[in-house]
Formats: C-alpha cells, sequence, structure tokens
C-alpha cells in the first residue's frame, strides 16, 4: 500500500514541470446568504496515470466549504474511484479537505494502492464541492485561486507541477429583502450601489428635522456608504440586489445600522424597529430584550420619546417618492406604545377579542387554544 500524498517518495523526487496538468473550478454564482451551491473541481491532465495530486483552493471571503456532522462536504466522481480485481468491487481514492484559516483549504487525492491512476485527459471532474455562501457575503466579482498544485504518477516516477492559477468567475450578490409592507430596514459593511436594481424604488436615510421629529429623505443617487443603516421602499415580498462598489460620498443619517452585528435592546424604548401594527407601517419602540438582528437598521430612542413613524401619502424634497404607498414623513405622537399587551394578528391589525390561532403581543408570537 503507498503512503499518503505527501508522504510518498514521489513527492520526494522533482522530475520536471508539466502545464498540461491542471486543477480548475467551476463557475461560483452564490446570489444570497445562506445558500449553496455544488461546484466541481476538475482535472485536465496530460497523461493518464496521476495517481496523486494535492494542492490548495482559495476562496473568496464569505464563501466557505459547507459541513455536514462536522465533515466538509466534498464528494469523490467516478473518476476518482478505481476496479479493485481482488475485491471485484470498485473503490474511491483516498482524499482529505483540511481548513487552513482565511479561505484557504488543502485538498490531498491519493489512490492508495500502486499503480492505480485517476484516468482519463478530459479536464472532467474529479471531486464535487458544496459552497455555502455565509452572512458575510458583501462582494461581486471576486475570484477563485488555486495554488500548491502538485501531481505524481501511478508508479511513483514523475512528480509535476503547476503555476498559481486565478479564476474570476465568482458572482456574490447582496439581498435585501423586502417586507410585505413594500420597506426594509437595511445597512451593509460595504459601500453599495441601488441604481440597477430590479424591485426597487427609492432608499431614504433618517435626518434630524427638530427635537423628537425625524424627516426621512431619499438618496438622490441611490448609493450608500458602508454601515450606513437606511429605508429601503421596493415590491413588496421581493428581494433587491445592490452592488458593491468604492468612493461612496458620506451621507447623514440618524437610523443605527447594525452591519456589524446583531443589537438586544437594553431598556424599553432604547431602540425603535420598523414593523407593521394595526395596518400602520413604522418605527416602534422596542421592548428590553428584543435583539434587531444584523444587517438591520433601527431609530435610537432619544428621537423618539412615546411617537412612532407612520406611512403617509407625502412629498419629501421636492420629490414624489410613491404614488400609492406614500413615505416615512416623519413623528406623530400616539398614546403608549406598541408593547401594551394589546394582541394582534400575523397582518399587524388589532385584535379585541382573540380566538384560536397565532398572534403577536408585546412583540412575541403567543398561540391562543
Amino acid at each position: 500500500m503507498r503512503n499518503h500524498l505527501l508522504m510518498g517518495a514521489f513527492f520526494i523526487m522533482m522530475v520536471g514541470k508539466a502545464q498540461a496538468e491542471e486543477i480548475t473550478i467551476d463557475p461560483i454564482n452564490l446570489i444570497a446568504a445562506g445558500e449553496t451551491q455544488i461546484v466541481n473541481i476538475n482535472l485536465t491532465n496530460q497523461s493518464t496515470d496521476i495517481g496523486a495530486l494535492q494542492f490548495s483552493l482559495h476562496l473568496p471571503e464569505g464563501v466557505t466549504i459547507a459541513q455536514k456532522n462536522g465533515r466538509f462536504i466534498v464528494t469523490r466522481t467516478d473518476r476518482t474511484k478505481y476496479y479493485d480485481e481482488i475485491e471485484d468491487t470498485y473503490i474511491n481514492f483516498n482524499c482529505s479537505c483540511d481548513d487552513r484559516g482565511n479561505g484557504e483549504y488543502f485538498f490531498l487525492v491519493d489512490s492508495g494502492t500502486s499503480g492505480e491512476a485517476i484516468s482519463g485527459t478530459s479536464g472532467s471532474p474529479i471531486l464535487k464541492i458544496t459552497l455555502q455562501a455565509s452572512d458575510q457575503i458583501y462582494t461581486s466579482g471576486n475570484v477563485v485561486r488555486v495554488t500548491g498544485q502538485v501531481f505524481a504518477d501511478a508508479n511513483s516516477s514523475g512528480r509535476y507541477t503547476h503555476d498559481d492559477t486565478t479564476f474570476n468567475n465568482v458572482t456574490l450578490r447582496v439581498a435585501a429583502k423586502i417586507g410585505s409592507s413594500g420597506y426594509c430596514s437595511f445597512s451593509w459593511p460595504r459601500d453599495l450601489d441601488f441604481t440597477d436594481c430590479d424591485n426597487f424604488e427609492y432608499v431614504f436615510v433618517g435626518k434630524e428635522e427638530s427635537e423628537n421629529v425625524v424627516k426621512i429623505t431619499s438618496i438622490e443617487d441611490n448609493q450608500v456608504p458602508a454601515g450606513t443603516g437606511v429605508l429601503i421602499q421596493g415590491t413588496p415580498g421581493t428581494t433587491v440586489y445592490p452592488q458593491t462598489t468604492n468612493n461612496v460620498k458620506a451621507v447623514s443619517s440618524i437610523f443605527v445600522g447594525t452591519s456589524e452585528g446583531k443589537v438586544t435592546v437594553a431598556n424599553k424604548g432604547d431602540a425603535w424597529a420598523l414593523a407593521v401594527l394595526e395596518g400602520k407601517t413604522g418605527f416602534y419602540p422596542c421592548n428590553a430584550g428584543v435583539v434587531i438582528p444584523q444587517y438591520k437598521c433601527y431609530l435610537p430612542g432619544g428621537y423618539s420619546g412615546k411617537s412612532f413613524v407612520m406611512i403617509n401619502k407625502e412629498i419629501t424634497n421636492d420629490k414624489v417618492v410613491s404614488d400609492d404607498a406614500g413615505i416615512v414623513d416623519g413623528i406623530n405622537a400616539m398614546e403608549g406604545d406598541a408593547s401594551n399587551g394589546t394582541y394582534y394578528d400575523l397582518h399587524g391589525r388589532r385584535v379585541s377579542t382573540p380566538r384560536h390561532g397565532v398572534y403577536i403581543q408585546d412583540g412575541k408570537k403567543v398561540i391562543v387554544k
């Protein structure tokens, strides 16, 4: 039995460089955080007797190899199997994948038996890997690199290398999901451009107009600086995919973005979050302990007192924001707040006598039996 790849003597003996031996990877097209994609790792080889190989795969920021039961999801293909006459069966080549950090994954592939080779020269897949987009996806048009490519023939008589290779075949997009009200709060750790987005109407920032009054105004060029809390208006229930960009001019907004991490409200009213209550979309006070998710924004309590921001049909900065849904235009006084024990259905409508079903009370789901 042949020892594992790096331990084999054939990897110590340098015979020459054969540029025809090369590892390539299929394009990566992940469109949103949490999504996965299966991609092929391919071997193009000049000879048919490659029996072992090693390489490092460098993935872009926010992309990882998915795991199941603590193991990376890496699948061998028919090309990395050989027929064992004694066992009368097909046996997989050995394969290992180690995470070296900073997006680098180190692969070893070895038949484990002297004389057995990875067949074919077509460049077809030797491995299939499942990639996952993490919550940190904020890159567009990034690259994959393959480094440290070393190949050994099945009879231990040759060792070949290939120069490092860069593949500009990665498309990753930021995703902002519009709620049923036609709005969502949003923030991102990189500069964004909404200009060419589908399902998109306007992006707003909050500005202090006077004590306890916030005016919501649109950003004319649709470009948002990194970390800025904004309100996005778009087609209800759809997703908007802004593009990452650079050198965006500064924009002032009193909305607090959570692009760096989720925020837990310390005291009741410290933060006002976007919600729909009694059919009205606005910023409502949060109870202590409420968690505002990452990549959202909120209105700090110091600007809001006992008020909420509601949607109505107005004009901001001489610009009609919407013909039907209107805009968020200010803070209007109300008695009490949204956390007073009142029941609301899942559409945000107040319910005086709840019957069997699921309702919202004090910002939490409750089941009435």
